[in-house]
């Protein structure tokens, strides 16, 4: 199959090509460039009516949509969540477990696990990226709305038997202060699994020491993360700080505009910069879901209790702290690009590239490039999705 894409504004990695056409052949971008389209006989021209034609989106943190979680037992219910996330623009996808027990994580792995290889065959579902694992070596001290009665210690033969089952694991979010944190940093790195620094109490210096033990993410920055506090009569740093000193150091962004105000998001852009920054979803089952403003829906993982739905994000039942977002992944490029007043070139870059380097996928998807995989989106100026193309053929 070989298509051509006209009349539209590329978005490269470091510039809008303006008045461009693109190219596929079969699954993967042939050429790409700007003025007069190429002669040949192509199986169908799309006409992009001057709008923005993009890389799709990667979300690398996600945990569900439309009343499911990824840990649901029930194949529809992953669907599910991944068409949902697909017309938000999202065309890879790393599937999130949150911290759970050990019966229920060999459950959902082995449930996936089962899935995965019917995926390919599908055109109305993100390409598997792999797994993230958020959980369960976490600590009590950050709470964010995960069920702490499951955080434990790490423990190879856990460790071990999870991979085993998703030997796909790309990325897994621990609290480095726990016994075993560091070996656990080792062990992901040894594995090429990223490890990452979230729902955590850790002081500046044991994220340094992560860092030296193989921590190269923090998840979702802000959220669930120490930050600046006295220990005594002193002043300690945490997490947050740790991000802006290590300059290497990549870092997730929840950019639907509730967990992290206009402010932050400048904040964290203007100190770590695009190629640092995965924007992610973290949607949770709420994702999705049509009901009224200040809505309660019963019924949360682990939690049995239930969130509220107002002001755009979910709440715990008290309304205490957030339970997860409710965003696709339009809206996060929609709140960088035109509520934080971020550069779209570094809006897409964020939501695509990095996240993909960060994982490992670059070379495959994450930006508009000859012999990529032709992923990719139309939209307008107000983020919305007019079409969707995934590996060289036009499915929405």
């Amino acid at each position: 199959m070989r298509i051509l894409i006209k009349n539209v504004n590329i978005i490269l990695s470091d510039r809008i090509m303006r008045d461009g056409w693109l190219v596929t052949e079969d699954a993967v971008i042939d050429d790409f460039g700007t003025g007069c389209t190429p002669k040949g006989e192509f199986t169908q021209e799309i006409d992009g009516k001057g709008l923005y034609l993009s890389p799709g989106f990667v979300d690398t943190h996600v945990h569900g949509g439309r009343r499911h979680d990824f840990s649901d037992p029930e194949d529809e219910c992953i669907l599910d969540i991944m068409r949902l996330h697909f017309n938000g623009g999202t065309t890879t996808m790393l599937p999130t477990f949150t911290s759970e027990t050990h019966e229920t994580y060999l459950r959902a792995l082995k449930h996936l696990g089962e899935m995965v290889p019917s995926f390919g065959g599908m055109k109305d579902i993100p390409e598997f990226g792999g797994i993230h694992m958020e959980g369960p070596y976490s600590s009590g001290a950050a709470l964010g709305a995960q069920n702490t009665l499951t955080y434990r210690d790490p423990d190879i033969n856990e460790m071990e038997q999870y991979i085993a089952l998703a030997p796909y694991i790309r990325k897994w979010t621990a609290a480095p202060e726990r016994n075993g944190g560091m070996m656990f940093g080792r062990w992901c790195e040894k594995h090429g699994i990223v490890a990452s620094i979230g729902h955590s109490n850790a002081t500046l210096q044991q994220v340094q020491e992560a860092w030296d033990n193989g921590y190269k993410n923090i998840t979702h920055l802000y959220s669930a993360c120490s930050s600046y506090h006295r220990n005594g009569a002193y002043r300690e740093g945490g997490i947050v700080e740790a991000a802006w000193l290590i300059d290497d150091m990549d870092v997730e962004m929840i950019t639907d505009g509730v967990h992290l105000p206009k402010e932050f998001l400048q904040l964290i852009y203007k100190i770590k910069g695009p190629d640092k920054i995965s924007m992610i979803t973290d949607a949770t089952r709420y994702a999705g879901v049509d009901v009224p403003e200040g809505s309660f829906v019963p019924y949360v993982d682990g939690l049995k209790k239930g969130v509220w739905i107002e002001n755009g994000v979910a709440l715990v039942p008290d309304k205490s702290c957030f339970a997860g977002s409710i965003a696709t992944y339009d809206r996060l490029v929609r709140t960088a690009y035109k509520t934080a007043e971020i550069n779209l070139v570094d809006v897409i870059k964020m939501a695509a590239l990095t996240p993909a380097r960060v994982v490992g996928l670059d070379k495959q998807v994450g930006s508009i490039a000859r012999g990529k995989r032709a992923n990719l989106l139309i939209f307008d100026d107000d983020i919305r999705i007019k079409s969707i193309i995934l590996r060289g053929e036009k499915v929405r």
